[in-house]
C-alpha cells in the first residue's frame, strides 16, 4: 500500500512537471512570435480627465499567473456579501489600473475591480490591491500599471540586461508597456511617482534545479534595472520592491525552498525591498473548485488578502 501510494506521489509529480514544461514551451513560443516585431506598439485609449498636475501615484505590478489573476469571480461571489461584490464590480474612483494579463489587455486606463485577470471570468491582486489603498487612502490618486503573464521564468522570459543572456522578451514587453502607459499619464498633465512594484512570480522557475539556484542572483539584477529603467519617475523614497513568497508546495513546485530562499536573500539587500510571507500569513489553493482545487493558483479569498499585503507593504515606503 505504501509503495503504490508512493508510486502514485511520484506519478503526480512528473504530470506537473510535464505540464509546467509543456505551458512554459507554449508561453515562450507565443511570447516570442508576439515580440519578435520590433514595431509592436501598445495604445492607450483616452479615458483620463486631463490632471491638471496633480500628483499619481503609480504601482506597478508583474509576474506569472498568480499575478496576471486566475482566481475565479465564481467564487469570490460565495465567499462576501453582496454589498462588496458590488464595490468590487463597481471599482474605485480613486484607483485605476492600465493591465496586460496574458493576452487580455485593457488597452485603456479603467476603475480597477473585478474581471481584470488573465484567465475569463478571473481576476489578480490587483482588486485587493486597490481596495486596502482606497481605504488607506480614500484622498490620494493612484494607477496601477500591470503586465504579467502566466508560465513565465525569470532565468528566461523575465530576464534583465544585467544578467548574462539575452534579455528576455517579456522584460522587454513590461518596459514598453509601462513606458507607454507613464507617457500617456504624462500627456494628461498627470506628474507620475512611481512608488512600488509589486511582483508575484517563481512557480517557473522552481522546476530546474540551476534555475531555483540562480533566482536570486537574476531577482537582485532584474530590481536593480527596474529602478534604473524607471528612475526618472521615482519617489522621493525610491522604488519600493514588494515581494511575495511562492507556495510551499513541492508537490507542484519542485525547488520551491530554493526559489523562496533566493527572494529572502534579495529581500535582505536593501531597506526598499520587501518580501510578503504568503505561507505564514495562510494563503492557500487548496479549496476551489470543491473537490478539485486547482492547486496552482491562489483561492479567490487567498488572493484578496495578497493584493491587500501588497498595499500594506506598500504603504510602509508611502508614509515615511
Amino acid at each position: 500500500m505504501e509503495k503504490k501510494k508512493k508510486i502514485t506521489l511520484i506519478s503526480l509529480l512528473a504530470l506537473a512537471v510535464a505540464f509546467a514544461v509543456f505551458a512554459g514551451c507554449y508561453v515562450k513560443y507565443y511570447i516570442d512570435n508576439q515580440a519578435s516585431d520590433e514595431k509592436i506598439v501598445y495604445t492607450v485609449n483616452d479615458t483620463l480627465p486631463d490632471g491638471g498636475g496633480e500628483t499619481v501615484r503609480v504601482i506597478l505590478l508583474g509576474g506569472q499567473s498568480n499575478a496576471s489573476g486566475c482566481s475565479l469571480d465564481e467564487y469570490l461571489r460565495l465567499n462576501v456579501s453582496e454589498e462588496k461584490y458590488r464595490e468590487y464590480e463597481e471599482g474605485y474612483d480613486n484607483v485605476y489600473i492600465n493591465y496586460l494579463s496574458g493576452a487580455n489587455m485593457s488597452e485603456a486606463f479603467v476603475k480597477c475591480s473585478v474581471l481584470q485577470g488573465e484567465a475569463e471570468g478571473a481576476f489578480g491582486p490587483e482588486l485587493g490591491l486597490a481596495e486596502k489603498l482606497h481605504e488607506m487612502y480614500p484622498d490620494e490618486k493612484f494607477v496601477i500599471i500591470k503586465c504579467a503573464w502566466g508560465g513565465t521564468n525569470l532565468y528566461e522570459q523575465w530576464l534583465s540586461p544585467s544578467s548574462n543572456g539575452k534579455t528576455g522578451e517579456l522584460y522587454k514587453q513590461f518596459v514598453k508597456f509601462v513606458n507607454t502607459s507613464i507617457n500617456y499619464l504624462e500627456s494628461k498633465n498627470y506628474d507620475v511617482s512611481i512608488e512600488a512594484m509589486c511582483w508575484m512570480q517563481g512557480e517557473s522557475d522552481s522546476f530546474l534545479t540551476e534555475s531555483a539556484a540562480q533566482y536570486g542572483e537574476h531577482l537582485k539584477n532584474f530590481i536593480a534595472d527596474i529602478r534604473d529603467e524607471f528612475s526618472d519617475y521615482a519617489s522621493k523614497n525610491g522604488i519600493a520592491f514588494i515581494d511575495a513568497y511562492i507556495a510551499d508546495n513541492p508537490t507542484y513546485w519542485v525547488y520551491c525552498d530554493e526559489v523562496n530562499a533566493g527572494k529572502r536573500e534579495v529581500a535582505n539587500l536593501s531597506d526598499n525591498n520587501f518580501l510578503i510571507d504568503t505561507i505564514a500569513e495562510g494563503l492557500v489553493c487548496s479549496n476551489e473548485p470543491a473537490g478539485s482545487p486547482d492547486l496552482a493558483h491562489y483561492d479567490s479569498m487567498s488572493e484578496i488578502l495578497l493584493g491587500h499585503l501588497f498595499a500594506i507593504a506598500t504603504s510602509q515606503y508611502l508614509d515615511d
